[in-house]
């Protein structure tokens, strides 16, 4: 059985990028996989630590609500990323791995993880902001939205 964190972010996630940016601050970190498999963290013995799931747009507050509860709904404004992580179980650093990835990923693109999240933080790069994004055009597409060619309906991908 694995834990699972939800990272909901303000912009679209480079996760190779995340990663790497760990792996050059020392994480002993090997990635694999990625786009459209989910992308694989292992440790220096070759033993999976993380799981990480492409991102999915979501641009209805009812859909996190329905999936995270209200009183984390109230406190995460959409549109967003949503990304899951999800630590392998039987391995004691997997969940520290997928924290520090996950807590990285909100604070550079700004956003929350779930549980535990603390309140809505602002993104940390420049490249986070809303220039060249048009929420409009999101939020028109209600639920849907395309991630490595699958879509998202309503809380399921297909």
């Amino acid at each position: 059985m694995s834990s699972d964190l939800v990272a909901l972010v303000r912009r679209s996630p480079d996760v190779h990028a995340v990663a790497d940016g760990m792996i050059a601050m020392g994480e002993p970190l090997e990635l694999r996989g990625g786009e459209p498999e989910p992308t694989l963290l292992y440790d220096a013995e070759g033993r999976l630590l993380v799981s990480i799931e492409d991102a999915v747009r979501v641009s209805a507050q009812s859909e996190i609500r329905r999936l995270l509860g209200a009183e984390f709904a109230d406190r995460v404004g959409v549109p967003v990323w949503w990304v899951d992580v999800r630590a392998v179980a039987d391995v004691p650093e997997a969940m520290r791995v997928a924290r520090t990835f996950a807590d990285s990923l909100v604070r550079w693109l700004g956003g929350t993880v779930y549980p535990d999240g603390a309140s809505d933080a602002p993104p940390r790069s420049w490249r986070a902001s809303d220039q060249g994004d048009d929420p409009g055009a999101t939020a028109s597409r209600g639920l849907s939205g395309d991630v490595g060619g699958a879509a998202y309906q309503g809380g399921v991908i297909g």
